[in-house]
């Protein structure tokens, strides 16, 4: 069995450093406190163990970056969507005002009603992607405080924030009994 050769490497640039090098020679980073030294084998010399660990390695990483990228796209879509239908919406509410089938004074009403539905249909397909209340439930109630200032202020309401209070208190309390059903403590 030959003997491997533990060689110190700057973390950063990853070029060979002394042992008592306080900064590399060739990137300036810093090497002190000693724990920011890398140690690998010297250059050449490969043992079958750390081929295969670095294979896995880079394995588990090109698999995280996938994870990662698919992740990213679907909420970088999503976000777009989102955006595209806020100005689509803002769009159809200043259109329907231009024609007169919305008051001057209504026009804003209308548009935080269609701002929290579209807040909570994005809530709805969050939770069907993930099938979780939880990561579900900040849009949900969001969007329903948003469509309800809109509706209280269209319908006169005026002291609508009891009603706000109310209904976010109680989807708390709804929203934590169904997590709790589904993981009960023992």
């Amino acid at each position: 069995m030959q003997k491997v050769k533990m060689m110190p490497y700057c973390p950063k640039c990853g070029k060979e450093v002394k042992d008592d090098a306080v900064f590399c020679p060739y990137c300036g980073e810093s090497l002190k406190p000693q724990e920011k030294v890398v140690y690998r084998q010297a250059s050449g010399e490969k043992s079958e163990k750390n081929e295969k660990n670095e294979k896995d390695q880079r394995g588990e990483k090109a698999e995280k970056n996938e994870k990662s990228e698919k992740n990213e796209g679907a909420g970088g879509m999503w976000s777009a969507v989102m955006g595209g239908l806020i100005v689509l919406w803002l769009g159809i509410t200043f259109l329907l005002r231009q024609y007169n089938y919305i008051a001057s004074n209504q026009w804003w009403n209308w548009f935080m009603i269609g701002l929290g539905g579209i807040i909570i249909i994005r809530g709805l397909i969050l939770y069907n992607q993930n099938n979780n209340w939880r990561a579900a439930s900040g849009l949900l109630i969001g969007g329903a405080v948003v469509a309800l200032i809109g509706a209280s202020s269209y319908l006169g309401v005026n002291d609508w924030w009891a009603f706000i209070i109310i209904l976010i208190g109680v989807w708390i309390v709804a929203n934590a009994l169904m997590s709790r059903s589904k993981n009960p403590r023992p």
